[in-house]
């Protein structure tokens, strides 16, 4: 399960809840498609502290879409995710590494608000 979080425009903020569904992965990658319509570049920000796993169809079908969007990475300007999990944090520090047209940083549960700052661009 996964709302949406009310954010600035050019930014897509989401608060995940303990797992996602493979439709719930679907509507994420078609708000993102729809926010790419009216923006050149975005910001996503993702509110992960509740968020345990995904089940294996759901993960899969998460990489296949990642895979599947690779071209959208250059459009994302910054990623904020917000977690406790150190799998997640390093994941997401990886990410970082891996994707230098855009900037992604993990923030610690007690740094919620400031994530999203960052991420709107303050």
């Amino acid at each position: 399960m996964y709302e949406r979080i009310e954010t600035s425009p050019g930014t897509i903020g989401i608060r995940l809840g303990e797992t996602l569904t493979i439709d719930e992965i679907n509507q994420l990658y078609a708000d993102a498609a729809e926010a790419l319509t009216s923006h050149e570049r975005l910001n996503y920000f993702v509110d992960a502290r509740a968020w345990s796993h995904a089940g294996l169809q759901a993960g899969l079908h998460s990489l296949k879409m990642r895979l599947a969007h690779l071209d959208w990475f250059h459009r994302f300007e910054r990623v904020a995710v917000v977690t406790d999990s150190v799998l997640l944090g390093g994941s997401v520090k990886l990410l970082d590494l891996l994707t230098p047209m855009m900037d992604v940083r993990a923030f610690s549960p007690a740094d919620v608000e400031a994530g999203l700052r960052w991420c709107e661009g303050g």
